[in-house]
């Protein structure tokens, strides 16, 4: 018998509709060949770029596997630029062997080796115009279509066109609304109608079920009955008509059949050197109760079917103890074991293995070796193997017979960890629900390793209880017990002291993840600032997470000023400090006074810092505070000639009069004196943090005039520059 070929298939989020109908074709017609297929999909797919969820598209780099023998693109499954791009180039790169790309040409993919394959909107919005005209008889219908801009939304109004022809009814652009393939869309829609705003006519195609939707959600919420009112018809058939009333007639695409056309096609190729032709496979109507026909018992009960078992295994994962249990192992055998009983979990799964990289808890870079855990299996094997991470084969070829794979990844934060895979012996995809169970394996892999991470725990003894652990500087009972040992020395019983604060992240969400690498990159900036401005004995500490001191002892009037002049200047120029607070989402406050103690001390300095607050917080409520801000930050971004007056009043449509008045009476500095601000700030910053000389930081700063340069800096600071490069 000859040997089993292997057909990639690359996907997204492959729970969803579209991507399972067409897995739904594509299976059966791959084993009636004698071939696997190797489903590889992220599960999140978001639309943003995201370092945490960017490690799940890891997974893809299997398209380099040399075991396939060709490679299916479901293209509108890909949402994301950033993601099109990546799988651009891994397909690309495949130029050795037969590719299809199934679905919409979406924008983004420049794929050179690909033949496109789709159904047809146009023929499908043509039956489905058919099937009111003919079967209903109407001649009023409306169409409701994506945005203007989308291609596939005027391929669906040209099969509408055609069926109103082809009957002798004349086109009309007015019966046809752009909206956004979206619910909101459907309900406007709706309102406009029951304004009167729009002729209600005889019935409405909406190009997509979820416009549909909003439009029967509005209607049956304003008391009118449907389709004794009005028919409404839907496009794709996402699955979620029993969640509306009345149930939707919508259609249906022939993604099935695109499926196994795809197969045939693509393993042609390979066998002869030619796909073949290729004809558009028509879908069919579903009926339901939004037009006469009436929904068919048997595709109601199907549907509400697949409805209770979703919720049902949304239910199993909700009260299980998988997690728990996982986090109690102290070994991979142990995290093994631990899976024995949950089988139940995933729906009709036949095995399941863990592929882990070799390195994974080292948190290095993925590497080329994986090592296979069997976790579900027909008989539980305590067998781990080792085999190269584009080995496909190694997989699959442990069944005596074809099935269907799914590669699933595996990541923490941003690290790749490996992936899982999923074997089914029926054209089965996995739940939506998959996702919670992914998210608890690699929760407990990271809680396993960290358990385990020698290195890990080894730095934490070597940590000094008097330091922060992220920055190096000293924490709060650090700087209690430098400050206490520098008292001592002094000779009179309470001694002046200062301290300088920096609180940052006034006003953002501190539990929002995606900050997270941003705020460890500035906290370890800001660590290196304060040390530059400081020398021995002056203390450094970080205190509490967003708050930092300088302290000293002696008489602090001019030494506050200054740090607080430098600090700022450093804080505006700071790669990841600018980038994460920008400019009102820190507070700098100083305070003199008595030593009593560090606790006294730091209070007295967040009084003052309290009062800096209030002030912030007050600004930020004026009425034009959020435009005004976004001038600001221009003014303060430009490295070169700032924004004039006259542009940002161009830009926000103000006089310059209005503008100049409502600037200096939020930010206490008119727009002209602040432009001078932030260039002495930038001299500032290359006084302090370079030897360049003076002519080369004036002209940086933007000034051709030297003379008039200096006597702006004089006037800002007291001092010439080259005093204040002199200065401790």
């Amino acid at each position: 018998m000859a040997e089993r070929r292997i057909i990639g298939v690359i996907a997204t989020r492959t729970p969803d509709t579209e991507q399972r109908e067409l897995l739904q074709g594509i299976i059966p017609a791959a084993w009636a060949q004698n071939a696997d297929v190797v489903v590889i999909s992220n599960i999140y797919n978001p639309e943003y770029d995201d370092e945490k969820l960017a490690a799940e598209n890891d997974i893809y780099r299997l398209i380099e596997s040399p075991d396939l023998c060709g490679l299916i693109l479901v293209t509108e499954a890909f949402i994301n630029p950033t993601h099109r791009a990546q799988i651009t180039s891994l397909m690309n790169s495949r130029s050795d062997i037969p590719q299809i790309a199934v679905g919409s040409d979406m924008a983004g993919f420049h794929l050179n080796h690909c033949l496109m394959l789709n159904t047809s909107d146009a023929d499908d919005l043509a039956d489905l115009t058919e099937h009111l005209l003919s079967v209903h008889g109407f001649t009023e219908i409306d169409l409701l279509t994506g945005k203007d801009d989308f291609a596939a939304s005027h391929r669906r109004i040209e099969g509408y066109r055609r069926a109103l022809e082809q009957h002798g009814i004349p086109f009309d652009e007015e019966r046809v609304i752009f909206g956004d393939f979206w619910m909101p869309s459907g309900a406007k829609l709706a309102e406009d109608y029951l304004s009167g705003a729009r002729r209600m006519p005889q019935a409405v195609i909406c190009a997509n079920d979820y416009m549909a939707y909003g439009l029967l959600d509005t209607l049956a919420d304003r008391g009118v009955n449907v389709p004794e009112a009005l028919t409404v018809v839907g496009y794709e058939f996402v699955r979620e008509r029993h969640f509306h009333t009345p149930i939707l007639t919508t259609f249906q695409r022939n993604r099935e059949r695109l499926g196994r056309t795809a197969v045939e096609m693509l393993l042609r190729k390979a066998d002869t050197g030619k796909f073949g032709s290729f004809t558009p496979p028509h879908g069919r109507v579903i009926c339901g109760d939004s037009c006469t026909c009436g929904i068919a018992l048997s595709d109601l009960n199907s549907e509400l079917a697949a409805a209770r078992t979703k919720s049902f295994y949304e239910f199993l994962h909700l009260y299980n103890q998988l997690e728990q249990r996982l986090t109690e192992a102290q070994s991979m055998q142990e995290f093994r074991i631990k899976f024995i009983g949950s089988e139940y979990l995933l729906r009709n799964v036949k095995t399941l293995d863990l592929c882990l990289y070799q390195h994974w808890y080292q948190g290095a870079q993925p590497d080329e070796t994986i090592t296979h855990y069997p976790i579900y299996s027909e008989t539980f094997t305590n067998e781990i193997n080792v085999f190269p991470r584009l080995s496909l084969k190694s997989l699959t070829e442990r069944c005596p017979h074809p099935a269907a794979y799914y590669c699933s990844p595996l990541f923490f934060s941003d690290r790749p960890l490996g992936f899982v895979v999923t074997r089914y012996d029926t054209p089965e995809t996995y739940d939506p629900v998959f996702r919670n169970w992914m998210k608890a394996v690699s929760n407990a892999l990271e809680f396993l390793r960290m358990k385990n991470d020698i290195q890990y725990l080894t730095a934490c003894q070597n940590l000094s209880e008097y330091q922060d652990t992220l920055t190096g500087l000293l924490n709060r009972k650090g700087f209690a017990h430098e400050l206490h040992l520098q008292i001592s020395q002094q000779e009179t019983e309470h001694p002046q002291v200062w301290c300088l604060l920096l609180q940052t992240g006034l006003f953002s969400d501190h539990m929002m993840l995606d900050n997270k690498n941003a705020e460890i990159g500035a906290s370890k900036e800001i660590a290196e600032m304060l040390r530059l401005l400081t020398k021995p004995p002056m203390l450094c500490a970080r205190p509490e997470q967003n708050l930092y001191a300088i302290a000293g002892i002696g008489d602090g009037k001019e030494i506050l000023p200054l740090l607080r002049e430098r600090l700022t200047a450093l804080l505006l120029h700071g790669e990841h400090c600018f980038a994460l607070y920008g400019l009102d989402s820190c507070c700098i406050a100083g305070v003199q006074t008595a030593y009593e103690s560090s606790t006294e001390l730091l209070k007295s300095a967040e009084q003052v810092l309290q009062t800096e607050l209030q002030r912030l917080q007050t600004m930020r409520k004026k009425e034009h505070y959020e435009k005004l801000m976004s001038a600001r930050m221009m003014l303060y971004q430009s490295e070169s000639e700032a924004p004039t007056v006259e542009q940002l009043c161009k830009q926000y449509l103000i006089s310059t009069g209005h503008f100049r008045k409502i600037y200096k009476e939020t930010f206490e500095i008119a727009y002209h004196q602040d432009e001078i601000r932030k260039r002495m700030l930038q001299m500032i910053w290359l006084l302090t943090t370079t030897t360049l000389d003076l002519s080369v930081i004036v002209s940086r700063c933007g000034y051709d005039d030297y003379g008039y340069c200096l006597r702006l800096f004089r006037k800002f600071t007291g001092c010439t520059p080259n005093q204040y490069r002199k200065m401790n």
